[in-house]
């Protein structure tokens, strides 16, 4: 009577351990080696563990490098973020201090005058900072939000250097609202808390979409001073309220417009009064000397002026280069 194996019952097992080459690969190996030719390689040749080793030390290498770098690449981002807040914050505590020198200046010259008896002129001037934006208004009007489509906002957010996208708020959509806007009797326009004025430009730069060269970021919105009622059926009946009809039925992107009573537009960033001196007599040009002197500004209702305008059946979604606000 044949002794049983104790490991009778783990017979899988025990032929995968002791017989772990598959049954053809060691008669292929066998044939190989009757034929005079070398046998397989074994894992435990020096040339073998030598180059294991070497691919080894190249792979912590290239990972060690890799992790080097993507630190010293997050720390630079790091610290131009860090930058650009701080340059932000400068300027905008250099902004109030402005504000706050205007303010007394305006003081000193209603003062002044109050004292000689130019009342008249305090009120001219009171009416034409109101008209060219060196002054905060608050008042009823009207607000419209622009912002970009669900797709839009869960696809790639870069854009292209050479437009936008069709589900994206572009510059030439502002512009097309604002010169909306004035048309309908606004009389203070500002978008994002930048308020224009005779000299303000909308435009897009790269990715950004700027007003008065400062980046501005979804969603916009366009705040507008002036009658809470005339102002809206104005608007829808114009070219702009079929333009946003458009924008919003053909590609997706958010229109929402809301009336206020107390609607604030800041004041804009006053322009300093530039001129010419004439040249001395002895010295001679080509053309004559002339001196500039800033324009007066009128009364009528400001426009934003931009060099073409989709239809407002279906607006055309082609990068804006520049605007200038005009009254």
């Amino acid at each position: 009577m044949n002794a049983r194996r104790v490991d009778e019952s783990m017979a899988l097992i025990s032929e995968l351990r002791e017989r772990s080459l598959e049954p053809g690969y060691a008669a292929a190996a066998a044939k190989r080696q009757a034929r005079g030719l070398p046998g397989p390689t074994s894992a435990r040749r020096p040339l073998v563990l030598v180059v294991a080793v070497f691919i080894g030390f190249l792979f912590a290498v290239s990972a060690s490098t890799l992790k080097s770098a993507t630190s010293v690449v997050g720390q630079a981002r790091d610290q131009l973020t860090e930058q650009i807040s701080d340059g932000r914050r400068a300027g905008d505590e250099q902004a109030a201090r402005v504000a706050a020198l205007v303010g007394e200046v305006a003081a000193a010259r209603e003062s002044a005058l109050g004292l000689s008896g130019q009342g008249s002129i305090i009120a001219e001037l009171a009416s034409l900072e109101l008209i060219g934006g060196g002054v905060a208004v608050t008042g009823p009007g009207i607000s419209i939000t622009l912002d970009d489509s669900a797709e839009a906002q869960a696809g790639d957010p870069d854009r292209g250097a050479a437009g936008f996208e069709d589900g994206r708020v572009s510059a030439a959509d502002l512009q097309i609202v604002t010169n909306g806007l004035w048309s309908a009797g606004a009389e203070a326009v500002s978008i994002n808390g930048q308020r224009l004025t005779a000299r303000s430009a909308i435009r897009f730069a790269g990715q950004a979409v700027l007003v008065d060269f400062r980046p501005l970021t979804r969603p916009y919105v366009i705040t507008a001073i002036g009658d809470p009622v005339a102002m809206p059926t104005t608007l829808g009946a114009s070219v702009t309220g079929s333009y946003l009809k458009a924008l919003e039925d053909n590609y997706g992107i958010r229109v929402e417009i809301n009336t206020g009573s107390d609607l604030t537009c800041p004041a804009g960033a006053l322009s300093a009064l530039q001129h010419a001196r004439a040249r001395p007599d002895d010295v001679r040009s080509a053309e004559p000397s002339r001196t500039i002197t800033p324009a007066t500004p009128s009364s009528s209702t400001p426009s934003t002026r931009t060099a073409s305008r989709p239809t407002a059946s279906t607006p055309r979604r082609t990068a804006s280069t520049t605007t200038e606000a005009a009254r």
